[in-house]
């Protein structure tokens, strides 16, 4: 896998409920500037997301091959941002721990 867009990859997401690693629902309302708007049961009006930390995740995933969903890699959005992770070509993830790797 060569390198991946992030605005291109939330695009294509746009509309789309996708799951957090554990399973909680997030639908991508839009993107806003630099920022991918985010609906959760929490906030179902959306709230943004910096695209630039999805793109920081995908350069990870990318150059290592996996990358631990947690706050301390991925930031305070960081299950969503694993959310997005899982949503590429071959990936497989794992709760215990958090992680989305990428059959290479």
């Amino acid at each position: 896998m060569n390198g991946v867009d992030a605005r291109s990859v939330l695009a294509g997401l746009i509309g789309r409920e996708i799951h957090t690693l554990s399973g909680q629902p997030n639908r991508i309302l839009r993107l806003d500037g630099d920022n991918v708007i985010v609906a959760t049961g929490k906030s179902p009006e959306g709230q943004p997301v910096p695209i630039a930390w999805v793109q920081d995740a995908l350069d990870m995933i990318v150059r290592d091959g996996e990358v631990a969903v947690n706050v301390e890699t991925l930031r305070y959005r960081s299950a969503f941002v694993g959310a997005v992770l899982a949503t590429l070509p071959g990936a497989i993830t794992t709760l215990r721990p958090a992680t989305v790797r990428i059959r290479g």
